[in-house]
């Protein structure tokens, strides 16, 4: 599934490449390239685990931090979503 980047969203995605399921390991450092699972783009995660599912299409359970009580804040997003937090620190 392949997402239409909207420039006119109140959200602007992120022109960055989408990862590949091989660069993905746990503890990889990864950002949102657009509004996905409310997470605006941009948003820091770490790889938890990563699967294929029977359709094909990949998954990635993230990492997103702590809330109030120090439990993790844990989603899934589909592969199309996430880049390599490394594509966004040399962009700038």
């Amino acid at each position: 599934m392949q997402h239409r980047l909207n420039s006119a969203s109140l959200f602007p995605p992120l022109n960055l490449p989408v990862a590949s399921p091989v660069q993905l390991k746990r503890g990889t450092r990864v950002v949102t390239r657009y509004f996905y699972a409310d997470s605006v783009p941009g948003n820091q995660a770490t790889v938890v685990r990563t699967w294929q599912a029977p359709t094909g299409e990949w998954f990635v359970r993230v990492n997103c931090g702590k809330n109030l009580s120090r439990q993790s804040l844990l989603k899934t997003m589909c592969l199309d979503a996430l880049a390599l937090a490394e594509a966004q620190d040399s962009q700038g």
